[in-house]
Formats: structure tokens, sequence, C-alpha cells
């Protein structure tokens, strides 16, 4: 895999990260025993958009990050 490649990976993980620290804010607020019915309706479309938006991206990783030319060496690609 190619630096720009790798690169991007990195950034689609970090995107990820931030999602996924949307959707604990919303599950947290959704154990709340002191908000209103319309409250966790609320946090479960959040947890919702969330999760879709973190399984796009999770894919989109996959394809740039899945075995392109049989090389699996950690080392950044080195050909022209």
């Amino acid at each position: 895999m190619d630096e720009d490649h790798r690169e991007l990976v990195r950034r689609l993980f970090a995107a990820a990260t931030a999602l996924i620290e949307t959707a604990h804010d919303a599950a947290i607020a959704g154990q709340s025993g002191a908000i209103a019915a319309g409250d966790y309706a609320e946090a479960a479309q959040r947890l919702q958009e969330a999760a879709r938006d973190i399984a796009a991206l999770a894919e989109a990783t996959a394809v740039i990050a899945g075995p392109g030319d049989g090389d699996s060496s950690d080392s950044p690609d080195q050909s022209p």
C-alpha cells in the first residue's frame, strides 16, 4: 500500500473514532432515567445515524486497505 493510501486509511479510522464517540454519547444519553420519551427517540436516532456512518467508513476502509497487489508486507509500496 502506498503512503497516500496509508494516510487515507488512517484518516478514515480517525473519522470512525469520532463517530464512535458520538454513538457512545447517544448510548449514554439513552441510559438516563431522567429524560423525556422524545429524548429517548432522539438518542436512538443519533445512535442509528452514527452506526450507519461508521459502517460506511468501515466499508470504505476495507476497500482501500484490502488486498490489492498481493503485497502483505508492512512496509510502504516502493514500486514506481
